[in-house]
């Protein structure tokens, strides 16, 4: 009597494998997207911060997301060391949020997700004078 397994009984086997994974592989590709999305807002509400800890210092907000990253003139330090290098998990190589200045009156600015790498917007939200949309 020989041991082991007949080749129905493999194939059968492969075919259960195959089905599991066709059943688990979308749902690991939503847990991914829901990660991104979660960093890129992280990402938006630590730069929002940067923001208000600039106004509080210079009374308005910086004019482009550099300044962030640059020692005031009167001995103030560098707000956020690292805000030029935040981008979205999704966005292509180098392409950093977009942000707007408006001098006023009244001083504003919006910050928001970049287009994507396929040239989708990502709809990830956006920050307008430190008031989160995917929080309203």
């Amino acid at each position: 009597m020989k041991k082991g397994f007949t080749l129905i009984e493999l194939m059968i086997v492969v075919v259960i494998i195959g089905i599991l994974a066709a059943i688990a592989i979308p749902k690991f590709s939503s847990v991914k997207e829901s990660a991104e999305m979660a960093s890129c807002r992280s990402n938006m509400r630590s730069l929002a911060t940067a923001m208000s800890m600039y106004y509080g210092v210079y009374n308005t907000y910086p004019a482009n997301l550099a300044a962030l990253t640059v020692a005031g003139a009167q001995g103030q330090g560098i707000i956020m060391e690292n805000a030029t290098l935040m981008h979205c998990p999704q966005a292509a190589a180098g392409v950093l949020y977009v942000y707007n200045f408006v001098a006023g009156p009244p001083i504003s600015y919006n910050l928001a997700c970049p287009v994507g790498a396929a040239g989708r917007p990502m709809n990830h939200g956006s920050v307008i004078d430190g008031i989160q949309s995917w929080q309203q």
